[in-house]
């Protein structure tokens, strides 16, 4: 596949005017000006970190949802405390990354006071890249889980039809104040869906060993792949992770599960019910003081010690992104041009200034 950034000239913009376009696009659709901006700033971050699949490339299927009234713009947030420290979060159908959001607030909160904090979430939407949450929990020193569900997008091991999600589980660990968190975020598939689906948008194949298609055979199409299903990493182990996000993030909160998660590319016959469940855990009620990130920083400088397999040095989960968020802060966001046009028409159709080129 070709990635954003080789496909010739490559269009690029500021985190600051991608995120600006974001809340002009949204609020022009009545979503309320703090909404958007926490919107904004989800889509962002993903492609900051170099997760292009899940930055502003979601915003056009988030707005036909709007449009279709598949999306509250200003949803009835309803908050149940079943325990101190264990709440449910209906999300009353509300944009992905505003549930999930005030659902890591809330989990970060019931942290810092209690030592744990655990959120499920149900009525919920796609809502963008993990590890954003992540981050907002580990930059304050915190250890967190996330899960959510997807559409289905994965067979069950030895099956031929998608029945689990693409099903992400990223965690977040703190590193002393002034390091970058340590976050790792991946699908229960081979690759995440949003790869295929980029694939698709651009007509472009896909590797074998991605996907099967609707007969269950091996396909580097991806429409064919998209109308089949992801193969879960790992085999039959994949296939497990895919089946404990699923009771977490949709049996346990109420949310959908399998085919009722309505995938919002196709299916316009209702709200998608997307389940999330959030954990969060302050380690210095186990290890107090800096021990924790004592031992952390030993063990992750034995890790880096190691005699690397290649000439490049060992790296970790999220050292790339960094890389990304740092290379992309300075000289810009990539967009490929297919997308800077679909963005483009989009500004045009609701009339607000578009990305400038």
């Amino acid at each position: 596949m070709v990635s954003c950034e080789d496909a010739g000239s490559t269009p690029r913009t500021t985190a600051a005017e991608l995120g600006q376009f974001i809340g002009r696009v949204l609020s022009r659709l009545g979503v309320p000006e703090a909404d958007a901006a926490i919107t904004a700033r989800v889509l962002v971050d993903a492609d900051l970190t170099g997760r292009h699949t899940h930055g502003v490339s979601r915003l056009p299927v988030y707005v036909a949802r709007i449009e279709q009234q598949l999306i509250a713009t200003q949803p009835a947030l309803r908050w149940e405390q079943r325990q101190p420290s264990l709440v449910h979060l209906a999300g009353g159908n509300g944009l992905g990354p505003v549930v999930a959001w005030r659902a890591t607030e809330k989990a970060i909160a019931l942290a810092e006071q209690y030592g744990m904090g655990m959120v499920s979430v149900s009525q919920s939407n796609h809502c963008g890249a993990l590890s954003v949450y992540c981050m907002e929990a580990a930059r304050r020193g915190l250890i967190v889980l996330a899960l959510t569900n997807t559409p289905p997008g994965i067979a069950p091991w030895g099956g031929r039809a998608a029945f689990f999600g693409t099903n992400p589980i990223a965690w977040g660990f703190p590193r002393r104040p002034g390091h970058p968190p340590l976050i790792i975020d991946l699908s229960t598939s081979v690759v995440a869906r949003g790869h295929i689906i980029e694939a698709a948008r651009l007509d472009q194949p896909i590797p074998l060993g991605w996907a099967i298609d609707s007969e269950g055979e091996p396909t580097t199409d991806a429409h064919a792949a998209l109308a089949g299903a992801v193969l879960p990493m790992g085999g039959a182990k994949g296939s497990a992770l895919a089946l404990a996000v699923e009771i977490l993030a949709g049996v346990l909160s109420g949310a959908g599960v399998g085919p009722s998660v309505r995938n919002p590319y196709t299916d316009s016959s209702g709200p998608s019910n997307v389940g999330h469940f959030f954990w969060v855990m302050n380690p210095t009620w186990l290890l107090p003081g800096t021990e924790f990130f004592d031992r952390f920083e030993a063990m992750e400088t034995a890790v880096r010690a190691i005699p690397p397999a290649r000439p490049e040095p060992i790296t970790l989960p999220g050292d790339r992104s960094e890389a990304h968020r740092g290379r992309y802060l300075v000289d810009g966001i990539p967009l490929d041009r297919p997308l800077q046009e679909q963005l483009q028409a989009l500004a045009d159709r609701l009339g607000v200034p578009p990305l400038s080129d």
